[in-house]
């Protein structure tokens, strides 16, 4: 969650936080308006977390090039508008899978809703695109599906729709196990 040209950017992780716990999006929205300080996010056990999860997205990026897959790979670092446009024109190329691909949707006076998916493959279901269309793919660690992971793809299928003028007809969990 951030503010940017008096735009309130969102992403599914905050509505999963709000679902979660209101009052966690209460404090968030204090800090942004400069209210309180941001608490610490120094912790050693999240960090280990974090980096098995990277290392377990690699672990699937590395199985779909494997499986000699054409990847279009969205660059980290630069500004999340470049990152879009690029998702873009993987999507419309037909790349059977984007990495890392950024969603931005910003119609409307409302809130600006952002959001990052781990994987997007490439399905035979017909779309704007072409013969082809897209569905999300998220690497998770957990052994079980969560239903947080469940709203973050949604949200994810719902920013496919309107790109591909389609819904996806399925989202997909990568469990760590």
């Amino acid at each position: 969650m951030y503010i940017e040209s008096d735009r309130l950017f969102l992403s599914p992780s905050d509505l999963v936080g709000y679902l979660q716990c209101d009052h966690l999006t209460e404090l968030s929205l204090a800090v942004l308006r400069g209210e309180r300080e941001k608490p610490s996010d120094d912790d050693a056990e999240l960090s280990v977390l974090q980096r098995r999860g990277i290392e377990h997205e690699l672990d699937h990026l590395a199985e779909l090039r494997g499986r000699g897959l054409a990847i279009a790979e969205i660059r980290g670092g630069g500004s999340l508008d470049s990152r879009n446009k690029d998702t873009r024109r993987a999507l419309a190329s037909g790349a059977d899978v984007i990495y890392q691909a950024a969603f931005i949707d910003d119609q409307g006076a409302g809130p600006v809703w952002i959001g990052y998916a781990d994987f997007v493959t490439k399905v035979a279901k017909p779309s704007r695109f072409g013969a082809f269309s897209y569905e999300a793919e998220d690497t998770k660690l957990a052994r079980h599906v969560h239903p947080d992971a469940v709203l973050q793809l949604c949200s994810y299928a719902e920013q496919l729709e309107r790109l591909q003028g389609t819904p996806p007809e399925q989202i997909h969990v990568i469990l760590g196990d």
